[in-house]
């Protein structure tokens, strides 16, 4: 389905990224408007329906670089935007801040299953704000997504280090700037600024990400 403001899926067209060098075998989808695609496949070779075949799970790896269309200071810039918008408008941080960066960052799929999965986690996950800030674990959950380890009927595969070097330096922000990631303490550091809450996080998610994969 054609997403409202992003080009559609038969716009595409691929363009091979290269690594050391070397031809890599995936491949990055260009939309028509010139922004790097949501999606990352193995192999160019299109369907009956002119969608890319997925034959794999790609994950970002370290030393990983995409080729940005547009300035990183943008992006990260309406990450913030859009999550200070998103959570004034409709509320739950946790989702409200996976949302922003999805819509954001050119490189995120937007899952909606991966939203949905999100719907519980705001409020401290409780909620009765004793846990962990939902904007922090919103933003953890895109980078999960992004560099966390995968599954199939014969397991579970990749590592976890990325993950949790990345959700570190996420965790860094929050601890300079409000003492802590529990959500009632990041609260009263905001004075009950939520919509600010959510969009420093989609920011801060969005510069670590950025700092970490953008070419």
């Amino acid at each position: 389905m054609r997403q409202k403001g992003h080009a559609g899926m038969n716009d595409l067209t691929y363009f091979a990224r290269f690594v050391g060098g070397a031809a890599s075998r995936r491949v990055f989808l260009r939309g028509a408007a010139g922004t790097v695609g949501s999606l990352l496949v193995a192999g160019s070779a299109l369907g009956k329906t002119g969608l890319p075949r997925v034959k794999e799970e790609v994950v970002l790896k370290k030393g990983d670089r995409l080729r940005l269309d547009e300035e990183p200071k943008a992006i990260i810039q309406r990450a913030y935007d859009l999550g200070r918008k998103y959570e004034a408008k409709f509320g739950n941080c946790a989702q409200c801040t996976l949302a922003a960066l999805q819509d954001a960052l050119p490189f995120v799929p937007k899952d909606r299953n991966v939203f949905r999965a999100a719907c519980g986690l705001d409020g401290g996950s409780t909620p009765v704000g004793v846990q962990n800030c939902g904007s922090f674990t919103g933003a953890a959950m895109i980078i999960g997504y992004l560099t966390g380890r995968t599954r199939n009927e014969k397991g579970f595969h990749g590592g976890t280090g990325l993950t949790h070097r990345l959700t570190h330096r996420l965790y860094a922000r929050y601890k300079e700037h409000c003492g802590t990631v529990l959500c009632r303490d990041v609260r009263k550091a905001a004075k009950g600024n939520c919509p600010e809450v959510v969009g420093r996080g989609a920011r801060w998610a969005a510069e670590i990400l950025l700092e970490e994969f953008a070419a």
